[in-house]
């Protein structure tokens, strides 16, 4: 496959035509957009300015294996090797997830939720790439941070991004069952838990299933509230009278997973929406 040093707009075209089978254009030009943005450090609106200039031959190179790994499924995120989250830059590989949108606003979520009070400890289970301590930890500073996770190479990648954000978080690779800490140690505990049945899988796209880790995304049909279950009990002896519990969800299993934490002697629990009107989010408050 030839890329001509063609104008910027006839390769976005090339784009459309090559990845319509796979991609909505709408996600199309957000992975055009993206790619831009890496490699020119350019908005959209630069494009609309600049898009019949030609890129130079190093860029041209870099478009054409882009384009060539986005037909092999390869999403955009592993492409460029990081994604921006919260105006952190986070490295993701195929060892943890891709860091969602919705995921920001439970950052947010918390954010809100604590500005008078920032919090002094806080507990991220299942961290993966540590996008949501390392979130938290930028907004309160003073708080004591924690992730964990089962998964070494997970954390790896983590304390990499630690690192590249210069800040300090505690990750450590432990099944939260064999966690152990002080009782009633914990403001706060947050999990994006592995919440999507297995039945799923058939709905979802290829880039997805081939490059996101499967351990970070299905549970069983069997019990799709396993998780929960299992960070809510830890919750029960670990966080502080009325600390905090929020928890990232399947939309179809809001009212089951409220009903769990009720069943378990929370209080205050609340569903939050995500930008597309979804059950994305619960608050828990623990009732001493």
């Amino acid at each position: 496959m030839k890329l001509p040093l063609s104008k910027i707009e006839n390769l976005k075209n090339i784009y459309s035509q090559q990845l319509n089978n796979q991609y909505s254009l709408r996600e199309i030009d957000n992975i055009f957009f993206e790619l831009l943005l890496y490699i020119k450090h350019w908005k959209k609106v630069d494009y609309l300015l600049h898009k019949n200039k030609i890129l130079e031959a190093k860029e041209i190179t870099f478009m054409k294996r882009a384009l060539q790994n986005l037909k092999k499924n390869i999403p955009v995120q592993h492409i460029i090797g990081h994604v921006v989250f919260n105006d952190l830059i986070i490295k993701v590989n195929s060892n943890v997830l891709i860091p969602r949108p919705e995921t920001e606003e439970l950052v947010e979520i918390i954010k809100n939720n604590n500005l008078k009070n920032s919090p002094p400890s806080i507990l991220d289970v299942g961290t993966g790439s540590g996008c949501i301590i390392l979130s938290l930890k930028k907004i309160f500073s003073k708080a004591i941070c924690s992730g964990l996770d089962i998964s070494q190479d997970a954390i790896n990648i983590a304390i990499e991004n630690a690192q590249i954000n210069s800040l300090s978080i505690d990750f450590i690779c432990v099944d939260i069952k064999k966690y152990e800490i002080n009782e009633k140690s914990l403001d706060i505990i947050v999990s994006n838990p592995p919440y999507i049945p297995q039945s799923n899988k058939l709905k979802m796209h290829k880039n997805v299933l081939d490059n996101d880790p499967h351990l970070a995304l299905f549970v069983e049909d069997s019990d799709p509230l396993k998780h929960y279950k299992i960070i809510a009990e830890f919750g029960k002896y670990y966080l502080k009278e009325k600390g905090q519990i929020y928890f990232e969800i399947h939309e179809d299993f809001a009212n089951d997973i409220v009903n769990l934490l009720l069943e378990k002697d929370y209080v205050n629990c609340t569903i939050y929406n995500d930008f597309q009107g979804k059950n994305r989010f619960i608050l828990a408050t623990r009732n001493d």
